[in-house]
Order: C-alpha cells, then structure tokens, then sequence
C-alpha cells in the first residue's frame, strides 16, 4: 500500500516539473533555425524543374479601398513594407497606429506601407471608418494567406506578417507578429 504524496513531496515535484519544461523551451528555442529571408519555395521548385512567378512586391495589380490601382511601376526604387493584417486580430489591431507612424516619419517617405486586410470587405470596411490610417489598404480575404505563406516560407502563417521589399523589389526582412515604427525605421535605413 503507498501512502499519500505530502504537500512538500506534490510541490517538489511540480517545481521540478517546471524547470523541466522551462529547459526543454529553451533548448529548442535556441536550437531553432535562423529565419531565412529570400524565396526558398522558389529556389526548390526550380531544383525540381518546376516555375514558380517571381516574388515581388506585387505578383499583380492591387486596389486599394480608396479606389487606387497600384502596381510594381507605382513602387519602383522604393522600400515596400506589406502588413497582412485582419480586424479580428488583436496584435493586428494594436500595431496599426505604429505602422501609421511610420508611414507618416521621415523613414517613410523612402518606404511604401501597404496593408493586406485578411478579411472580407465589409469588416475592414467598418474597422478603417473606425480607426483610419494614413496608407493605403488593399483587401485580399482569406486567400491572401496563400501570398503571406510563401513570403515567409512557412505553412503555419499567423497575423501579423510583415514582408520588407528593398529598393531592387528583393525580400530583405519578413517577421511575424507585431511590430513598430522604430524597428521598421531600422530596417528601411538597412535596405
């Protein structure tokens, strides 16, 4: 027969169990691959023979919800940062202002931000009347994850993603999760 665990004994054993699980995140966490930036999905499709269309900016002409056409003529010799976002995102919604900022900075007048809504028209419709930005917003749905997938060269896309095309239109940063004016200011001042 065993006899009951003491409390000391239960509590032992979930702090041990703890520091376990904290030394097993930080291994991997620190084993983890650096991030690649460039088209990977490319580099292999052409290894197997198969075609893929460059990765630009703008695989094609967009429109914005104010109306405009804009296309890879319309962002030539400028730093391209894409934001694919969504209104039900709360991350999302918590860097708009900052993105805002830097489209309105110094840093901005070299870059172009171009929001990517995730969403159907009349959400994003709804959250831009509510909390309106200064750049332009293009609405993809659903289907523009398909874009940010292979942006990121990772399956599992979360919101937000932010892409960071150079001045040559050549992938030079992608992050996922938020981000900020000052860390976007870094990377345009890098490209």
């Amino acid at each position: 027969m065993t006899s009951p665990l003491t409390r000391r004994e239960v509590v032992v054993g979930l702090a041990l169990g703890s520091v376990g699980l904290g030394a097993g995140a930080w291994l991997r966490h620190r084993h983890q691959p650096p991030v690649i930036v460039g088209d990977t999905a490319a580099a292999a499709a052409s290894a197997a023979g198969i075609a893929l269309p460059p990765l630009t900016p703008l695989p094609s002409p967009i429109v914005t919800t104010d109306g405009r056409t804009l296309s890879n003529a319309d962002i030539a010799g400028r730093v391209v940062v894409l934001n694919f976002w969504a209104p039900w995102c709360p991350p999302c919604v918590r860097e708009m202002p900052e993105l805002d900022r830097f489209a309105r900075s110094e840093a901005g007048k070299d870059a172009l931000v171009i929001g990517l809504a995730i969403d159907e028209q009349p959400a994003v419709d709804k959250f831009i009347a509510a909390h309106p930005v200064s750049f332009p917003i293009s609405i993809l749905g659903y289907a523009g994850l398909a874009w940010a997938r292979r942006l990121s060269n990772d399956p599992n896309v979360a919101l937000p993603f932010t892409a960071v095309f150079d001045r040559s239109q050549r992938l030079a940063q992608h992050k996922f999760g938020a981000t900020n004016a000052a860390e976007l200011t870094g990377w345009v001042r890098g490209s």
